[in-house]
């Protein structure tokens, strides 16, 4: 996903264990950071409760398993579906 240059982006990876506090990373640069800052292999580690005015986070959504079973269970219906109606499959040339 891009990640580079709105604001850092809050990340669950923990960096330094080693710390007396568990640090996360933050990843993806924030807009008035030099370019370097915006690769994707540079990471900065931070305590979960620092706040500034160019960390945030995405929200993102991971399906559950049920969903997924659902979904695949209507493709394999409609697979079904089309063999019993005789309806081609189109498939590239």
């Amino acid at each position: 996903f891009d990640q580079g240059g709105n604001v850092w982006e809050w990340n669950e990876a923990i960096v330094d264990q080693d710390a007396t506090y568990a640090y996360r990373g933050l990843r993806g640069g924030s807009f008035y950071l030099i370019s370097d800052a915006l690769l994707a292999s540079h990471r900065g580690p931070y305590d979960p409760t620092y706040e500034f005015n160019s960390f945030g986070f995405r929200v993102s959504e991971v399906p559950e398993p049920a969903s997924l079973l659902l979904l695949a269970f209507g493709g394999l219906a409609l697979m079904r579906r089309r063999k019993a109606l005789g309806i081609a499959v189109l498939t590239p040339q």
